[in-house]
This record gives C-alpha cells, sequence and structure tokens, in this order.
C-alpha cells in the first residue's frame, strides 16, 4: 500500500513524546522534592512510566515509520 502511513506511527510519536515529558518531568521531582510527597513517592513512578513509554514510543516509531 504505498502512499499510507499507519496509526501505529502515529501512536508510536505520540508515546516517544508523552515519554519524554514525563521523564521530564520525574527528573525534575527528583531534584526538586515535594513539600508534601505522595505515598510510595520513594519509587519515583514517573520516571519508570515514562522511560517504558518512551521505548515502546521508539520501537513503534522506528518499527511502523513510512519507507
Amino acid at each position: 500500500m504505498r502512499g499510507h502511513i499507519q496509526i501505529w506511527f502515529f501512536s508510536g510519536i505520540l508515546l516517544l513524546v508523552y515519554g519524554v515529558l514525563i521523564t521530564g518531568t520525574g527528573l525534575w521531582e527528583l531534584s526538586h522534592p515535594l513539600v508534601n510527597p505522595p505515598v510510595l513517592y520513594e519509587l519515583h513512578a514517573p520516571i519508570w512510566w515514562g522511560a517504558i513509554m518512551t521505548v515502546a514510543g521508539l520501537f513503534y516509531t522506528l518499527r511502523f515509520r513510512p519507507r
């Protein structure tokens, strides 16, 4: 199918952008601790989920990129 771009490519870009933003937020929170941290703050969930989303976004973006 020439000229068609798969939806997975756009999903990969979206995951990649969100993953980078969430990881950046998590790293910022790591260097600037909150005054009243939420429960399980020490697990640093934004860093982990942002990294997972970034890797998944890279995979989908590279796997389904238009040729």
